[in-house]
C-alpha cells in the first residue's frame, strides 16, 4: 500500500514521535510510506523509513491561510505522480487540504486526532475528518464524542499511541550517563527535572518555572532542562520570569532536542504540566520507557497513562504548589524514583508500536476497501 503521511513540521513534539513510531512499523511490513510537512530538525530520523520527504506544507495554523491553498495544485500532482492509496492526516491544516485534493483525485484519507479540539465554526461547516478518525486513547475518543457528537463523526477507532519500548531503553541506556549529564551543564549531585513539549501556553511551562522556584527552596540541588521550540513572545516571557525569580543559573532552555536519549540519560525527573487536555501524551510515554520517572498534570489522557497515580505522580491542572510538592518529594526521595521508574518501565510494555500499527492498517484496508 502507498501511504502519506501529511503533518505541519518536523521539529520535536508528540505527532513527530508518533510519525517516527508508526512510519518505521509501515515501513518494515512492506508498505510504501511518503511524508508531507514542513522541515525541521527530526527530519534526519524519519528518513529511513520513508521512501521521499516533502517539506512544502507551511507551518500556518488557518485553514483558510493562501499559503496553504497555494501548495493544492504542488499536492494533487504528488499525489497522481505517486499513486498514492490513502492519506493519514495529522493536523486541521492537512486534513482541509486533503479533502480538497479528494475531490479532484479520489484518493480517500483519514484523520488521527492527537489532541482536543474545540468545535469552531469551520469545523462545524466544513468537518473534514476524512473517512474514518484514529482516536490515540480511550479519553480522546470519548472527548470526540462529547465535543462532536458521535453521529457528526465518521467511524472512529481507538489505537493506542505506541513507541519502541525496548528500543528506546536501549537507546537510553546506552548513553554514558557523566557525559549526557555534563552535555547539559548538570553537577553530579544535581536532581534534574526534564520538560520536553513545544513552548506554548497550553503546555504549561511557565507553571513549572513557578513551581520549581518553589522547589528549589525546600531542595537546593534541583536543576531544570527545558527542551522544545514554540511562540518567541511566550519563550521570552519565560526567560524574563526566570531572571525575575534568580533561577538562571538553574535553569537551561535548549530548543529542540532531536536525539531525546541523551537528555533523557540526563535527566532524574520528567514534568508534564500541560494546561489543555492532552489525548495521550507521548512524550511521557518516552520518559516511562527510559526509566525517568514522571509527574503529570490531571488533564485529558494523562491520568490514564500513567495509572491514576500508580505510575507517576500526578498533580491538579495549574496548581502550582501540588506541582513543586512532587518535586521535592521525587528530589529527597531517591528509593521512591527508583520504585516509580520500574513502575513505569513496565506499564510502558502495554505501549508497543507493533500493535498500534495493526490497529490502524485494519482503517486503512477498511478504508480503501469502502472508496
Amino acid at each position: 500500500m502507498k501511504i502519506l503521511h501529511v503533518g505541519t513540521h518536523l521539529n520535536t513534539g508528540g505527532i513527530t514521535t508518533y510519525l517516527k513510531a508508526l512510519t518505521q512499523e509501515q515501513s518494515g511490513a512492506g508498505h510504501e510510506v511518503y511524508l508531507w510537512a514542513s522541515d525541521g530538525v527530526c527530519r534526519r530520523g524519519l528518513e529511513a523509513s520513508c521512501r521521499e520527504i516533502v517539506c512544502n506544507i507551511p507551518r500556518c495554523k488557518s485553514e483558510l491561510s493562501p499559503r496553504l491553498w497555494i501548495q493544492l495544485p504542488r499536492f494533487i500532482s504528488f499525489l497522481k505522480k505517486k499513486r498514492i492509496d490513502i492519506v493519514h492526516t495529522h493536523t486541521r491544516t492537512a486534513q482541509v487540504l486533503s479533502a480538497a485534493a479528494r475531490v479532484v483525485t479520489g484518493v480517500p484519507f483519514l484523520s488521527t486526532a492527537h489532541m482536543f479540539y474545540k468545535r469552531r465554526l469551520g469545523r462545524r461547516l466544513f468537518p473534514c475528518w476524512g473517512s474514518a478518525v484514529i482516536a490515540n486513547s480511550q479519553t480522546m475518543r470519548d472527548g470526540l464524542f462529547d465535543i462532536f457528537g458521535e453521529k457528526n463523526l465518521p467511524p472512529v477507532t481507538v489505537a493506542v499511541n505506541g513507541i519502541d519500548v525496548k528500543g528506546m531503553r536501549a537507546r537510553v541506556e546506552a548513553v554514558d550517563r557523566e557525559v549526557a549529564r555534563e552535555k547539559y551543564g548538570c553537577a553530579r549531585d544535581e536532581i534534574v527535572v526534564l520538560s520536553l513539549a513545544r513552548l506554548i501556553p497550553v503546555k504549561g511551562a511557565h507553571i513549572l518555572i513557578e513551581a520549581f522556584a518553589l522547589a528549589l527552596k525546600e531542595a537546593s540541588n534541583l536543576r531544570l532542562l527545558v527542551g522544545g521550540q514554540g511562540d518567541e513572545d511566550y519563550f521570552s516571557n519565560l526567560t524574563r520570569r526566570v531572571s525575575e525569580l534568580g533561577i538562571g543559573s538553574r535553569v537551561g532552555f535548549f530548543g529542540n532536542i532531536p536525539e531525546t536519549e541523551k537528555v533523557f540519560r540526563a535527566a532524574d525527573i520528567f514534568a508534564a504540566p500541560y494546561l489543555w487536555p492532552e489525548a495521550f501524551g507521548l512524550s511521557i510515554l518516552e520518559a516511562m520507557a527510559a526509566g525517568v520517572p514522571v509527574i503529570g498534570s490531571k488533564v485529558g489522557g494523562i491520568g490514564e497513562l500513567l495509572g491514576q497515580g500508580k505510575y507517576g505522580l500526578l498533580f491538579e491542572e495549574k496548581d502550582v504548589r501540588g506541582l513543586a510538592d512532587g518535586l521535592v518529594r521525587y528530589a529527597k526521595d531517591p528509593e521512591f524514583r527508583i520504585k516509580m521508574s520500574r513502575a513505569a518501565f513496565e506499564a510502558a510494555h502495554r505501549y508497543s508500536a507493533e500493535q498500534m500499527y495493526e490497529t490502524i492498517q485494519k482503517v486503512y484496508n477498511d478504508v480503501v476497501g469502502r472508496s
